[in-house]
């Protein structure tokens, strides 16, 4: 099969017309996810792990990783010290490469967009990386990864810009900061996550840290 390479890829995932689709496209390209993401300079999961170090300790407890993908937060998460690694995934393939590499205590196939199958407040740490995005995970998304990091818990998120102007994120977190649910700790500057992508280079995001209440 013709290499599709990154800029293909991003236009058939962010095309998908359901999470079913969502899910077919990831499977199809989980085994050269990796490659295809190095080659555009995907920062996400470094830029991560460097707020984990400023924000949660090694033994705070359980971290969720929420759209895990095929866990490239994981490595570098569990080189640090977190070992109590928690994945979730739509796509069954991507959650393979995830066990493969050996550093997640669980992972799971769950939709971020729907009720999460754990318990109220569970995980000392949620993050999210890339997924709070149009045709992915919606602004509800954030309810639940409230409901199952304990309180004095954080979460640590990317928005892209599109999502958080456009998306309901911008509304959906004034809302749940309105009712004080969570405090803010640390929001980065806009910045380009995947620089080398012809396509999709130009597209910023923000890293956001809160702590829940």
């Amino acid at each position: 099969m013709q290499d599709k390479g990154f800029d293909d890829w991003a236009g058939r995932v962010y095309g998908a017309k359901s999470n079913e689709e969502l899910k077919q496209k990831y499977d199809a390209w989980a085994a050269d996810y990796d490659r295809d993401v190095e080659s555009v300079r995907y920062s996400l999961p470094a830029l991560a792990a460097g707020l984990f170090g400023r924000y949660v300790a090694p033994d705070a407890g359980e971290i969720l990783d929420a759209g895990c993908g095929t866990g490239l937060l994981g490595d570098p998460l569990h080189l640090l010290g977190y070992q109590a690694l928690t994945g979730i995934d739509l796509s069954h393939e991507m959650l393979a490469q995830a066990e493969a590499r050996g550093v997640y205590k669980e992972l799971h196939a769950m939709d971020l967009g729907a009720r999460l199958d754990f318990a109220d407040d569970r995980f000392a740490a949620s993050t999210a990386l890339g997924v709070l995005t149009p045709g992915h995970a919606p602004p509800t998304a954030l309810d639940e990864m409230l409901r199952v990091t304990r309180p004095g818990g954080h979460l640590i998120f990317t928005v892209s810009r599109p999502a958080f102007e456009e998306g309901g994120f911008k509304a959906h977190m004034a809302a749940i900061d309105a009712k004080g649910l969570w405090e803010a700790r640390e929001t980065t500057p806009s910045f380009r996550a995947i620089p080398g992508s012809k396509t999709e280079g130009d597209i910023e995001a923000r890293f956001f840290v809160v702590r829940v209440r």
